[in-house]
């Protein structure tokens, strides 16, 4: 079954990720520990623009 995150926690890792870009994705998904896919498909639906 898939793990379910608050929106809260879906922005704050978001924020967390953009604020440490120099850093890998796969190194911060890992650090908040989700997948780098679920974070990358965060920050592009937070972020259509880009």
């Amino acid at each position: 079954m898939a793990k379910r995150f608050s929106q809260e926690f879906k922005q704050q890792a978001i924020d967390y990720a953009l604020a440490n870009s120099h850093e890998l994705l796969a190194s911060v998904a890992v650090k908040l520990g989700v997948g780098y896919s679920t974070l990358d498909k965060w920050i592009r639906t937070a972020n259509p623009e880009n």
